[in-house]
């Protein structure tokens, strides 16, 4: 076995060039740690699911205060402060469930016993949406939302990397632990980098990548293909277009009006579970186009619009449906970052302000803290106490993570 050089040490690595490793690479920033490595298989950063730049962005709305809703709520105002610079729209529209027994007075009580003002969202009839957002569906209109450009971010963050700090088109394929330092192997098991903190945050990549350090993780992939769809602007779409984001079954962004006077619009995603296929299906561009037709009332002729493009990503969902997010516990100095799902927006902007608290608050001890993910006074004082903050770490799904440590690999 081959022995790392002095070159090869790093204060940090980073496993992963879509939105969790910037967000990473963000925080360590915040901390100046500069003597870091950043590692994607791409030839650029952003090659997966982080790739497109439509990514809508919204609080979610359950039946109850429960952790999702909770979380994104917290992780949603992260990501207008965080993400702004990438930030695009003036409102999102999310559909009502069951429009026949649409309750506004019902629907506004709910919203305020989850934490909601009528200011953040407002619950609107179909009347209201038509002048609001150029369609008559009613539903629930969160005047902050809007959609980021994934793809912009880690690009950005790439762009300011040393060539000291960027190792692009390399795959990881193991991870060690031996004498207090992680070790990174590449496809032919020669040594990339040596750190004492090792984050993993290549989406569904982690899962393999946590296995062979004996850590299993429920990921699965969930395949999802946006459909733009075009159609002429004497066209019956053309006369029921919105004006904002809207978000139901499926979502779209504002079409866009191109240099002929036609329109492309933004349709999706689909949801094909443990499908990791990348190719365009027309399948999914005829599901997508079934349902933006139900929502928008079935008033429109299919006959009169198109898919001209598509973007294929394969999300990483966990079994519980939440991130995985934070140290692992009994594994000195290895944090993951994945299963952002279809939320990357958020759940990477909520990442990004813990790793930083967290990150200091290790420097401040000279120590790995591994049993909890500290949030800082800033988010604790936003409500995220420490029952949100233990249904995102890694631990959750540890069998005796609790327990004695576990035997690591030694190499």
């Amino acid at each position: 076995m081959s022995m790392p050089t002095p070159s090869q040490t790093y204060d940090a690595i980073v496993i992963g060039g879509g939105i969790a490793g910037a967000s990473i690479i963000k925080s360590l920033k915040n901390n100046n740690l500069s003597n870091f490595l950043a590692i994607d298989s791409g030839e650029l950063p952003a090659q997966g699911t982080s790739g497109h730049d439509g990514a809508l962005c919204h609080p979610y709305i359950g039946r109850g205060a429960s952790r999702l809703q909770r979380l994104s709520m917290i992780a949603f105002n992260e990501a207008k402060q965080i993400w702004a610079n990438y930030w695009s729209g003036g409102g999102v529209l999310h559909l009502a469930r069951n429009v026949e027994n649409h309750d506004k007075n019902l629907m506004s009580e709910r919203l305020l016993s989850q934490g909601f003002s009528f200011e953040k969202a407002k619950v609107i009839s179909a009347d209201e949406a038509k002048a609001l957002c150029g369609v008559s569906l009613a539903g629930t209109f969160f005047p902050e939302g809007g959609w980021v450009d994934l793809k912009q971010i880690c690009e950005n963050a790439f762009s300011l990397l040393t060539q000291q700090q960027a190792l692009m088109s390399c795959t990881v394929t193991k991870i060690a632990y031996r004498d207090k330092y992680w070790i990174v192997y590449d496809k032919q098991q020669k040594i990339i980098g040596v750190t004492p903190r090792l984050f993993l945050a290549s989406g569904l990549g982690v899962k393999s990548l946590a296995a062979s350090t004996q850590i299993d993780l429920p990921l699965k992939p969930v395949r999802g293909q946006l459909s733009t769809f075009s159609y002429k602007k004497e066209s019956s779409w053309a006369r029921r277009q919105p004006t904002v984001a809207i978000s139901g079954k499926a979502y779209c962004l504002p079409p866009i009006e191109m240099n002929d006077g036609s329109y492309q619009w933004m349709v999706g995603s689909s949801y094909d579970e443990h499908e990791e296929d990348l190719s365009v299906w027309a399948q999914s561009h005829q599901e997508n186009l079934n349902l933006i037709w139900e929502m928008l009332g079935k008033e429109c002729d299919l006959a009169e619009i198109e898919p001209v493009d598509a973007f294929v990503g394969i999300r990483c969902v966990a079994s519980d449906r939440l991130p995985i997010m934070g140290p692992v516990k009994g594994y000195p100095g290895l944090y993951i970052l994945t299963a952002l799902g279809s939320r990357g927006v958020m759940w990477s902007a909520l990442a990004h302000q813990m790793f930083t608290e967290h990150l200091a608050e290790e420097i401040r001890h000279s120590a790995f803290l591994d049993d909890r993910f500290f949030a800082g006074a800033r988010l604790t004082g936003l409500g995220l106490s420490e029952d949100l903050v233990s249904s995102l770490l890694p631990a959750r799904f540890l069998a005796g993570a609790s327990n004695s440590k576990p035997i690591l690999p030694s190499g």
